[in-house]
């Protein structure tokens, strides 16, 4: 649930585009894109929680 809330407030609204092995833990990084504008917006880890925005 607070992973849920933190990628609504720094990533908004969003779709997953691609998932990979996470660069830090090893688990599964999302990456996610905007629904309207169809470009990457950011990537997200929920193991450790990892958040990055693309500007």
């Amino acid at each position: 649930m607070y992973f849920e809330c933190l990628l609504d407030a720094v990533l908004g609204e969003r779709q997953i585009f691609h998932v990979i092995d996470c660069s830090i833990c090893g688990f599964e990084e999302i990456y996610y894109e905007s629904p309207v504008a169809r470009k990457l917006i950011g990537r997200a880890c929920s193991h450790c929680n990892f958040v990055q925005r693309f500007e």
